[in-house]
């Protein structure tokens, strides 16, 4: 678990490089990114720690770059693959709130954890 969340920030931060042009015409994205990238900064450092209230402020900063993607996809020059990353960290975030803020681990253990 502790690996798949800076993995995920990496991940994230890769795909934005290819949008620079959408940076430059979207400046509101680029803003809605760094406030996601912000969120997920206390959740990087100890995933382990992280409370019901993180967790919340990651899905919806992910959720209002989705959205704004979404709505502004031709004016931005935002690719479809581009899009679905922003999907795909949406759904993310959104899971492991879900799990966070029912007592759950973020993220499922791995099988060579699990023992029984």
């Amino acid at each position: 678990m502790r690996a798949l969340l800076p993995a995920l920030a990496i991940l994230a931060l890769g795909g934005f490089c290819d949008q620079a042009s959408a940076q430059a015409q979207c400046p509101e994205l680029t803003r809605l990114r760094s406030k996601a990238a912000q969120a997920q900064n206390p959740l990087r450092r100890n995933p382990l720690m992280g409370d019901c209230e993180l967790y919340i402020r990651s899905s919806t900063a992910w959720r209002a770059v989705f959205d704004y993607a979404d709505e502004n996809r031709e004016m931005c020059d935002i690719s479809m693959d581009s899009l679905a990353d922003f999907e795909k960290y949406y759904r993310e975030a959104l899971s492991a709130r879900n799990n966070v803020c029912a007592g759950r681990p973020a993220r499922a253990y791995p099988a060579e954890i699990i023992r029984r």
